[in-house]
Formats: C-alpha cells, structure tokens, sequence
C-alpha cells in the first residue's frame, strides 16, 4: 500500500510537470523573414505597390537582377490598362520582355499549418496521452514527451509543405523556379519549422 502511494505520489508530480510547459510548433518566432512568408501562405495576400506605380515581376531573362540593374529597359504596355512589361532590345527578336508589370499580384492562401493541425490532431493528440501515460508510471521523463511529439509533429508539418499542391504556382513563379511547388522554392520554410518547450 506504502508503495503505491509513493507511485501516485510520483505520477502527479510528473503530470504536474508536464502541465507547466508548453509546446508550440512552427516557424522560429525571432525569424521576421520566415514569419512573413509564413503567414502570406497560411493566409494569403494581395500584394500592391508601395512607393511606385507597378510591381515588377522578374522572367527568367532577368535572373536575379531588378530593374535598376539595367541601363537599356523600355517602357511597353499591354492589352489593358493594368498590364505593362519591360523590356529590353534584342538581335534576333526585336525584343525581350524583362519584368512584367502589374498594379497588384493575388498569392491565394495555402494553409499548411491548418491542414497540418486539422488532419493530424487526432494521431498527435493519442500519441500525447500515450507518452504522457508512460511518463506518469516512469518509463520516460518529462522531457522525452515534449522531444517525441515536437518531432512528430515538426515532421507531419515538413510532409504537408512539401505535398501541398493546390493552388499551384502561377505560370510565371513556375517558370522562374523551374518547377510548380507552391510552398517550395529555396526549400528554407520547410526546413525551419521546428519545437520549442517554454515555462508556464
């Protein structure tokens, strides 16, 4: 009987321990770049000029360079009023179109952190009360509950960011990168999600 008690003593400081901690899943909190990216995705965007009249969107005749970086751009406007491209001479066509010009650009929400939450929360929460249980009779620490899920859990994000496929990249961002992912170009927000525990 003595022995007993000592366990349940045990197991309720070890319940009340794991109920002072926190775990929270994500992008780095201190990342402001990765942040934004981030919630652009999970909530859209519209995207308009700030302190000039367009939005210049990159072909892949620009590589990695911005207008500024060219002496010998001309002005060229398209079918309707909201379209204009710049564009610079060229020997064998006349022309290559540089940057298209546009008065705002629509990213349409792809909830990764959603979809990750609402289709995953079932197997996260069972394997929470599982590793909480083996915490309570002693077979795992405290610790080892918060390192096992956060995995778990960083790893079901990872594969929802890299299967996401719809809505797709539009024609343009497709051609730039050179393949449709809508969540991946560098890779770098995939690769950031992570865990964290903190005291509360």
């Amino acid at each position: 009987m003595t022995e007993d008690f000592d366990n349940t003593a045990e197991a309720i400081r070890r319940l009340q321990e794991l109920q002072s901690v926190r775990l929270s899943v994500g992008v780095p909190w201190l990342n402001n770049h990765l942040n934004m990216i981030a919630m652009v995705q999970e909530y859209g965007k519209t995207i308009v000029p700030v302190n000039r009249q367009w939005l210049a969107l990159p072909t892949p005749n620009s590589g990695d360079k911005r207008p500024a970086d060219f002496q010998n751009l001309f002005f060229m406007l398209g079918k309707t009023a909201d379209q204009a491209y710049l564009a610079m001479p060229d020997a064998n066509s006349g022309f290559k179109i540089m940057f298209i010009l546009r008065k705002s650009v629509v990213i349409p929400p792809r909830p990764f952190l959603r979809y990750s939450f609402n289709h995953h929360l079932g197997r996260w929460t069972e394997l929470g009360a599982d590793l909480a249980f083996k915490c309570m009779v002693g077979q795992i620490e405290p610790k080892d509950v918060y390192s096992v899920l956060g995995e778990a859990m960083v790893k079901d994000i990872k594969q929802t960011i890299t299967d996401f496929s719809t809505p797709s990249n539009a024609p343009l961002t497709a051609k730039n990168k050179g393949f449709n992912d809508p969540l991946i170009d560098s890779g770098e927000l995939r690769d950031s999600i992570t865990w964290i525990t903190e005291r509360i």
